[in-house]
Protein backbone atom coordinates (compact mmCIF):
# COMPACT_ATOMS: atom_id res chain seq x y z
CA UNK A 1 0.00 0.00 0.00
CA UNK A 2 2.73 2.08 0.61
CA UNK A 3 4.40 1.66 -2.69
CA UNK A 4 1.75 2.52 -3.94
CA UNK A 5 1.10 5.70 -2.36
CA UNK A 6 4.48 6.83 -3.19
CA UNK A 7 4.03 5.79 -6.91
CA UNK A 8 0.90 8.26 -6.82
CA UNK A 9 2.58 10.80 -5.46
CA UNK A 10 5.74 11.03 -7.54
CA UNK A 11 3.54 11.52 -10.17
CA UNK A 12 1.71 14.20 -8.19
CA UNK A 13 -1.69 11.94 -7.97
CA UNK A 14 -4.18 12.39 -5.61
CA UNK A 15 -6.54 9.96 -4.05
CA UNK A 16 -9.48 11.94 -5.61
CA UNK A 17 -7.95 11.54 -9.56
CA UNK A 18 -7.97 7.91 -8.84
CA UNK A 19 -11.52 7.91 -7.61
CA UNK A 20 -12.82 9.34 -10.49
CA UNK A 21 -11.17 6.60 -12.55
CA UNK A 22 -12.40 3.82 -10.53
CA UNK A 23 -16.21 5.72 -10.33
CA UNK A 24 -15.68 5.93 -14.53
CA UNK A 25 -15.20 2.10 -14.16
CA UNK A 26 -17.87 1.02 -11.83
CA UNK A 27 -20.57 3.60 -14.09
CA UNK A 28 -19.24 1.83 -17.16
CA UNK A 29 -19.95 -1.72 -15.86
CA UNK A 30 -23.26 -1.09 -14.02
CA UNK A 31 -24.48 1.23 -17.22
CA UNK A 32 -23.19 -2.63 -19.11
CA UNK A 33 -25.53 -4.75 -16.73
CA UNK A 34 -28.52 -2.23 -17.28
CA UNK A 35 -28.43 -2.58 -20.88
CA UNK A 36 -27.48 -6.00 -21.13
CA UNK A 37 -30.54 -7.02 -18.63
CA UNK A 38 -33.24 -4.28 -20.35
CA UNK A 39 -32.53 -5.56 -23.76
CA UNK A 40 -32.57 -9.74 -22.24
CA UNK A 41 -35.75 -8.58 -21.14
CA UNK A 42 -37.17 -6.83 -23.97
CA UNK A 43 -36.23 -9.59 -26.28
CA UNK A 44 -37.98 -11.87 -24.67
CA UNK A 45 -41.29 -9.82 -24.62
CA UNK A 46 -41.19 -9.05 -28.22
CA UNK A 47 -43.42 -10.36 -30.49
CA UNK A 48 -42.19 -12.95 -33.68
CA UNK A 49 -44.16 -10.45 -35.58
CA UNK A 50 -42.85 -7.71 -34.11
CA UNK A 51 -42.46 -4.06 -36.56
CA UNK A 52 -39.33 -2.71 -38.64
CA UNK A 53 -38.91 -0.44 -35.49
CA UNK A 54 -39.02 -2.76 -32.70
CA UNK A 55 -36.17 -5.09 -34.75
CA UNK A 56 -34.09 -1.70 -35.19
CA UNK A 57 -34.29 -1.49 -31.34
CA UNK A 58 -33.39 -4.94 -30.40
CA UNK A 59 -30.52 -4.49 -32.60
CA UNK A 60 -29.06 -1.89 -30.81
CA UNK A 61 -28.05 -4.42 -27.77
CA UNK A 62 -24.74 -5.28 -28.53
CA UNK A 63 -23.76 -2.02 -30.26
CA UNK A 64 -24.65 0.14 -27.25
CA UNK A 65 -22.89 -2.43 -25.00
CA UNK A 66 -19.65 -1.95 -27.55
CA UNK A 67 -20.49 1.67 -27.04
CA UNK A 68 -20.71 1.91 -23.47
CA UNK A 69 -17.37 0.04 -22.87
CA UNK A 70 -15.68 2.82 -25.37
CA UNK A 71 -16.89 5.44 -23.70
CA UNK A 72 -15.34 4.17 -20.25
CA UNK A 73 -12.27 3.56 -22.09
CA UNK A 74 -11.89 6.83 -23.57
CA UNK A 75 -12.58 8.53 -20.17
CA UNK A 76 -10.83 6.51 -18.28
CA UNK A 77 -7.25 6.83 -20.71
CA UNK A 78 -7.95 10.46 -20.90
CA UNK A 79 -7.37 10.49 -16.81
CA UNK A 80 -4.57 7.96 -16.63
CA UNK A 81 -2.19 9.57 -19.39
CA UNK A 82 -3.29 13.18 -18.54
CA UNK A 83 -1.37 12.25 -14.96
CA UNK A 84 1.32 10.78 -16.62
CA UNK A 85 1.51 13.88 -19.86
CA UNK A 86 1.04 11.65 -22.25
CA UNK A 87 -1.63 13.38 -24.61
CA UNK A 88 0.49 12.70 -27.37
CA UNK A 89 -0.28 9.30 -26.87
CA UNK A 90 -3.73 10.33 -26.52
CA UNK A 91 -4.49 12.09 -29.58
CA UNK A 92 -2.22 9.31 -31.53
CA UNK A 93 -3.65 6.22 -30.71
CA UNK A 94 -6.47 6.37 -28.14
CA UNK A 95 -8.86 8.65 -30.19
CA UNK A 96 -8.54 6.93 -33.33
CA UNK A 97 -9.14 3.72 -31.41
CA UNK A 98 -12.35 5.35 -29.98
CA UNK A 99 -13.82 6.30 -33.62
CA UNK A 100 -12.74 3.01 -34.99
CA UNK A 101 -14.51 1.39 -32.20
CA UNK A 102 -17.52 3.61 -32.56
CA UNK A 103 -17.33 2.46 -36.54
CA UNK A 104 -17.36 -1.35 -35.48
CA UNK A 105 -20.19 -0.66 -33.40
CA UNK A 106 -21.81 0.93 -36.68
CA UNK A 107 -21.19 -2.18 -38.50
CA UNK A 108 -22.38 -4.78 -35.88
CA UNK A 109 -26.02 -2.55 -35.35
CA UNK A 110 -26.38 -2.68 -39.00
CA UNK A 111 -25.58 -6.58 -39.18
CA UNK A 112 -27.53 -7.44 -36.47
CA UNK A 113 -30.64 -5.20 -37.83
CA UNK A 114 -30.27 -6.63 -41.22
CA UNK A 115 -30.22 -10.27 -40.27
CA UNK A 116 -33.45 -9.58 -38.19
CA UNK A 117 -34.91 -7.95 -41.35
CA UNK A 118 -33.91 -11.39 -43.37
CA UNK A 119 -35.52 -14.01 -40.37
CA UNK A 120 -38.60 -11.31 -40.33
CA UNK A 121 -39.46 -10.89 -43.95
CA UNK A 122 -38.55 -14.91 -44.33
CA UNK A 123 -40.94 -15.80 -41.67
CA UNK A 124 -43.68 -13.42 -43.06
CA UNK A 125 -43.38 -14.95 -46.96
CA UNK A 126 -43.23 -18.63 -45.53
CA UNK A 127 -45.76 -20.77 -47.31
CA UNK A 128 -48.11 -22.97 -45.60
CA UNK A 129 -50.03 -24.35 -48.35
CA UNK A 130 -47.14 -27.00 -49.28
CA UNK A 131 -45.99 -24.74 -51.82
CA UNK A 132 -42.32 -23.42 -52.68
CA UNK A 133 -40.55 -20.88 -50.57
CA UNK A 134 -38.72 -17.90 -52.78
CA UNK A 135 -36.36 -16.09 -50.77
CA UNK A 136 -33.95 -15.43 -52.85
CA UNK A 137 -34.92 -11.80 -53.35
CA UNK A 138 -34.51 -11.94 -49.51
CA UNK A 139 -30.87 -13.35 -49.60
CA UNK A 140 -30.22 -10.25 -52.41
CA UNK A 141 -31.59 -7.98 -50.21
CA UNK A 142 -29.70 -9.50 -47.10
CA UNK A 143 -26.62 -9.17 -49.00
CA UNK A 144 -26.76 -6.14 -50.86
CA UNK A 145 -27.47 -4.76 -47.39
CA UNK A 146 -24.06 -5.90 -46.03
CA UNK A 147 -22.20 -4.43 -49.53
CA UNK A 148 -23.49 -1.29 -48.54
CA UNK A 149 -22.53 -1.84 -44.64
CA UNK A 150 -19.03 -3.13 -45.48
CA UNK A 151 -18.74 0.09 -47.95
CA UNK A 152 -19.55 2.68 -45.63
CA UNK A 153 -17.25 1.16 -42.93
CA UNK A 154 -14.54 1.10 -45.15
CA UNK A 155 -14.62 4.78 -45.76
CA UNK A 156 -15.18 5.72 -42.39
CA UNK A 157 -12.10 4.15 -41.45
CA UNK A 158 -10.24 5.69 -44.35
CA UNK A 159 -11.06 8.80 -43.37
CA UNK A 160 -10.18 7.79 -39.51
CA UNK A 161 -6.24 6.82 -40.74
CA UNK A 162 -6.63 10.00 -43.13
CA UNK A 163 -6.57 8.59 -46.18
CA UNK A 164 -8.23 10.67 -49.20
CA UNK A 165 -11.39 9.08 -51.27
CA UNK A 166 -8.74 8.56 -54.53
CA UNK A 167 -6.49 7.58 -52.50
CA UNK A 168 -8.41 4.69 -51.07
CA UNK A 169 -9.60 3.61 -54.28
CA UNK A 170 -6.52 3.68 -55.49
CA UNK A 171 -4.61 1.29 -52.58
CA UNK A 172 -7.76 -0.47 -53.26
CA UNK A 173 -7.48 -1.38 -56.81
CA UNK A 174 -3.68 -2.03 -56.75
CA UNK A 175 -4.57 -4.21 -53.66
CA UNK A 176 -7.42 -6.30 -55.46
CA UNK A 177 -5.15 -6.51 -58.63
CA UNK A 178 -2.49 -8.10 -56.68
CA UNK A 179 -4.94 -10.66 -54.49
CA UNK A 180 -6.57 -11.44 -57.80
CA UNK A 181 -3.10 -12.58 -59.22
CA UNK A 182 -2.69 -14.67 -56.61
CA UNK A 183 -5.67 -16.13 -55.45
CA UNK A 184 -7.35 -16.37 -59.08
CA UNK A 185 -9.64 -19.70 -57.79
CA UNK A 186 -10.83 -18.14 -54.79
CA UNK A 187 -11.36 -14.17 -56.38
CA UNK A 188 -13.27 -16.11 -58.99
CA UNK A 189 -15.58 -18.10 -56.36
CA UNK A 190 -16.41 -14.60 -54.96
CA UNK A 191 -17.49 -13.00 -57.98
CA UNK A 192 -19.77 -16.59 -58.79
CA UNK A 193 -21.10 -15.81 -55.43
CA UNK A 194 -22.49 -12.31 -56.99
CA UNK A 195 -23.67 -14.02 -60.00
CA UNK A 196 -25.88 -16.55 -57.86
CA UNK A 197 -27.16 -13.34 -55.66
CA UNK A 198 -28.02 -11.48 -58.76
CA UNK A 199 -29.71 -14.42 -60.99
CA UNK A 200 -31.03 -16.64 -58.04
CA UNK A 201 -31.00 -19.62 -59.57
CA UNK A 202 -31.82 -21.18 -55.62
CA UNK A 203 -31.96 -20.03 -52.64
CA UNK A 204 -31.58 -21.38 -48.94
CA UNK A 205 -33.41 -24.49 -48.39
CA UNK A 206 -33.52 -25.45 -52.08
CA UNK A 207 -33.22 -28.89 -53.35
CA UNK A 208 -30.94 -29.18 -55.83
CA UNK A 209 -28.35 -31.10 -57.91
CA UNK A 210 -25.97 -31.49 -60.75
CA UNK A 211 -26.97 -32.23 -64.51
CA UNK A 212 -24.09 -34.96 -64.32
CA UNK A 213 -25.72 -36.57 -60.56
CA UNK A 214 -22.56 -35.84 -59.14
CA UNK A 215 -23.72 -33.90 -56.60
CA UNK A 216 -27.42 -33.53 -54.85
CA UNK A 217 -28.86 -31.98 -51.32
CA UNK A 218 -30.17 -29.25 -49.88
CA UNK A 219 -28.63 -25.37 -49.88
CA UNK A 220 -27.94 -24.48 -46.13
CA UNK A 221 -25.52 -21.79 -47.01
CA UNK A 222 -24.76 -19.07 -50.04
CA UNK A 223 -21.78 -17.48 -48.90
CA UNK A 224 -19.48 -15.35 -50.87
CA UNK A 225 -17.45 -18.15 -51.80
CA UNK A 226 -19.07 -21.13 -50.98
CA UNK A 227 -22.30 -22.79 -51.03
CA UNK A 228 -22.89 -25.49 -48.27
CA UNK A 229 -24.75 -28.36 -49.62
CA UNK A 230 -26.23 -30.90 -47.15
CA UNK A 231 -26.68 -34.56 -48.86
CA UNK A 232 -29.71 -36.31 -47.85
CA UNK A 233 -27.04 -38.88 -46.41
CA UNK A 234 -26.53 -35.78 -43.54
CA UNK A 235 -23.12 -34.66 -45.20
CA UNK A 236 -22.34 -31.46 -45.89
CA UNK A 237 -20.65 -30.30 -48.86
CA UNK A 238 -18.33 -27.02 -49.46
CA UNK A 239 -18.49 -26.16 -53.32
CA UNK A 240 -16.75 -22.82 -54.86
CA UNK A 241 -19.36 -21.14 -56.06
CA UNK A 242 -17.46 -21.10 -59.46
CA UNK A 243 -18.08 -24.32 -60.09
CA UNK A 244 -21.74 -24.35 -59.75
CA UNK A 245 -22.04 -21.58 -62.12
CA UNK A 246 -20.14 -23.13 -65.01
CA UNK A 247 -22.32 -26.12 -64.97
CA UNK A 248 -26.22 -27.09 -65.42
CA UNK A 249 -27.88 -26.88 -61.85
CA UNK A 250 -31.56 -28.36 -61.82
CA UNK A 251 -33.40 -26.36 -58.87
CA UNK A 252 -36.11 -29.18 -57.72
CA UNK A 253 -37.77 -27.38 -55.06
CA UNK A 254 -39.14 -24.56 -57.66
CA UNK A 255 -40.96 -27.62 -59.33
CA UNK A 256 -44.16 -26.05 -60.03
CA UNK A 257 -45.92 -29.58 -59.46
CA UNK A 258 -44.88 -32.92 -58.12
CA UNK A 259 -45.40 -36.33 -60.33
CA UNK A 260 -46.90 -38.90 -59.32
CA UNK A 261 -45.73 -42.36 -61.89
CA UNK A 262 -46.38 -45.90 -60.62
CA UNK A 263 -46.88 -48.83 -62.36
CA UNK A 264 -49.38 -51.76 -61.43
CA UNK A 265 -50.06 -54.99 -63.09
CA UNK A 266 -53.36 -57.32 -62.93
CA UNK A 267 -53.94 -61.12 -63.67
CA UNK A 268 -54.86 -62.50 -66.78
CA UNK A 269 -57.86 -63.48 -65.15
CA UNK A 270 -58.92 -60.13 -64.81
CA UNK A 271 -58.24 -58.78 -68.52
CA UNK A 272 -62.16 -58.57 -69.10
CA UNK A 273 -62.01 -55.95 -66.12
CA UNK A 274 -59.25 -53.58 -67.14
CA UNK A 275 -61.16 -51.38 -68.86
CA UNK A 276 -63.52 -50.77 -66.08
CA UNK A 277 -61.04 -50.20 -63.39
CA UNK A 278 -58.91 -48.36 -65.81
CA UNK A 279 -62.07 -45.45 -66.35
CA UNK A 280 -62.94 -46.26 -62.72
CA UNK A 281 -59.02 -44.42 -61.84
CA UNK A 282 -59.30 -42.12 -64.01
CA UNK A 283 -62.35 -40.59 -62.42
CA UNK A 284 -61.33 -41.20 -59.14
CA UNK A 285 -58.22 -38.75 -60.32
CA UNK A 286 -60.36 -36.06 -61.64
CA UNK A 287 -62.59 -35.74 -58.68
CA UNK A 288 -59.18 -35.81 -56.43
CA UNK A 289 -58.78 -32.17 -54.65
CA UNK A 290 -55.23 -32.72 -54.58
CA UNK A 291 -54.57 -33.58 -57.93
CA UNK A 292 -54.12 -30.75 -60.41
CA UNK A 293 -56.45 -30.42 -63.22
CA UNK A 294 -54.58 -28.65 -65.51
CA UNK A 295 -51.68 -31.00 -65.93
CA UNK A 296 -51.72 -34.11 -68.02
CA UNK A 297 -53.68 -37.54 -66.07
CA UNK A 298 -52.93 -40.76 -67.68
CA UNK A 299 -54.14 -44.07 -66.77
CA UNK A 300 -53.07 -46.12 -69.84
CA UNK A 301 -51.35 -49.57 -70.93
CA UNK A 302 -47.31 -49.23 -70.17
CA UNK A 303 -45.07 -49.77 -73.93
CA UNK A 304 -42.75 -52.25 -75.02
CA UNK A 305 -39.43 -50.58 -72.63
CA UNK A 306 -41.05 -50.01 -69.60
CA UNK A 307 -38.99 -51.13 -66.29
CA UNK A 308 -41.23 -53.42 -63.93
CA UNK A 309 -38.95 -53.90 -61.22
CA UNK A 310 -36.48 -56.43 -62.55
CA UNK A 311 -37.74 -57.31 -66.20
CA UNK A 312 -39.02 -54.71 -69.04
CA UNK A 313 -42.15 -55.44 -70.09
CA UNK A 314 -44.87 -53.92 -72.20
CA UNK A 315 -48.58 -54.34 -71.10
CA UNK A 316 -48.81 -58.18 -72.11
CA UNK A 317 -45.71 -59.15 -69.16
CA UNK A 318 -44.75 -62.11 -67.73
CA UNK A 319 -47.42 -62.51 -65.60
CA UNK A 320 -49.33 -59.45 -65.60
CA UNK A 321 -51.06 -57.10 -67.29
CA UNK A 322 -49.33 -54.25 -66.78
CA UNK A 323 -50.39 -49.97 -66.67
CA UNK A 324 -49.38 -47.27 -65.44
CA UNK A 325 -50.77 -44.13 -63.24
CA UNK A 326 -49.46 -40.68 -64.27
CA UNK A 327 -50.32 -38.08 -62.85
CA UNK A 328 -49.65 -34.24 -60.92
CA UNK A 329 -50.38 -33.16 -57.34
CA UNK A 330 -50.73 -29.38 -56.21
CA UNK A 331 -48.36 -29.36 -53.25
CA UNK A 332 -44.72 -29.81 -53.86
CA UNK A 333 -43.75 -30.05 -50.19
CA UNK A 334 -42.20 -33.46 -50.28
CA UNK A 335 -43.99 -34.70 -46.89
CA UNK A 336 -47.36 -33.94 -47.96
CA UNK A 337 -47.06 -35.36 -51.18
CA UNK A 338 -45.90 -38.67 -50.32
CA UNK A 339 -49.29 -38.86 -47.97
CA UNK A 340 -50.76 -37.80 -50.76
CA UNK A 341 -49.14 -40.36 -52.77
CA UNK A 342 -49.94 -43.22 -50.36
CA UNK A 343 -53.70 -42.18 -49.74
CA UNK A 344 -53.98 -42.29 -53.81
CA UNK A 345 -52.70 -45.82 -54.16
CA UNK A 346 -54.13 -47.27 -51.15
CA UNK A 347 -57.31 -46.12 -53.15
CA UNK A 348 -56.64 -47.37 -56.58
CA UNK A 349 -56.04 -50.77 -55.05
CA UNK A 350 -59.26 -50.46 -53.29
CA UNK A 351 -61.02 -49.79 -56.63
CA UNK A 352 -59.09 -52.55 -58.00
CA UNK A 353 -60.58 -55.10 -55.40
CA UNK A 354 -64.16 -53.54 -55.77
CA UNK A 355 -64.06 -54.89 -58.87
CA UNK A 356 -62.66 -58.64 -58.30
CA UNK A 357 -59.27 -57.94 -59.39
CA UNK A 358 -56.49 -58.69 -57.73
CA UNK A 359 -53.09 -57.22 -58.48
CA UNK A 360 -51.04 -59.74 -59.63
CA UNK A 361 -47.17 -61.03 -58.45
CA UNK A 362 -44.52 -63.20 -60.48
CA UNK A 363 -46.11 -66.29 -60.70
CA UNK A 364 -45.01 -69.55 -63.63
CA UNK A 365 -47.72 -71.77 -65.23
CA UNK A 366 -46.59 -75.09 -66.22
CA UNK A 367 -48.19 -76.34 -69.55
CA UNK A 368 -47.89 -80.11 -70.10
CA UNK A 369 -49.17 -81.53 -73.72
CA UNK A 370 -51.14 -84.49 -74.29
CA UNK A 371 -49.87 -86.61 -75.73
CA UNK A 372 -47.30 -86.32 -72.78
CA UNK A 373 -49.73 -86.21 -70.35
CA UNK A 374 -51.79 -89.56 -71.97
CA UNK A 375 -48.77 -92.35 -71.32
CA UNK A 376 -48.44 -91.09 -67.66
CA UNK A 377 -52.17 -91.84 -66.86
CA UNK A 378 -51.99 -95.26 -68.14
CA UNK A 379 -48.83 -96.00 -66.82
CA UNK A 380 -50.07 -94.56 -63.90
CA UNK A 381 -53.79 -97.25 -64.04
CA UNK A 382 -51.17 -99.96 -65.09
CA UNK A 383 -49.38 -99.68 -61.47
CA UNK A 384 -52.59 -99.77 -59.91
CA UNK A 385 -54.18 -102.72 -61.36
CA UNK A 386 -50.94 -104.69 -60.74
Amino acid sequence: MDTLINFLKSYEISLSQVGTVAAILLLTAAVDFVIRLSFQRWEKAAHPESSVKTLFYLSLNKPMQLVTLIVGFYFSALQILTWFKLTDIFNQFVIPGVELGLAFAFFILMDAFLLRMKKYFIRKKTRTDGGYNNFAKIEQMHKLGQTFTIVILAFIVARIFGLQVGQGIAYFGGGMAIIALVFKDTISSIFGGVIIYLDAPYAVGDWIYTVDGKMEGTVEKISWRLTHIRTFDKRLIFVPNNLLITQAVVNASRMSNRRILQYIGLRYDDFDKFEAIQKDIYSYLAEHPEIDSKCLTLVNVVNGNTSMGSVTEGFFGSSSLNFQVYTFTRVTNWLKFQAIQDKIMMDIGQIIYRHGAEIAFSTMTLDIPKEIEAPQLQDTQKSTDT
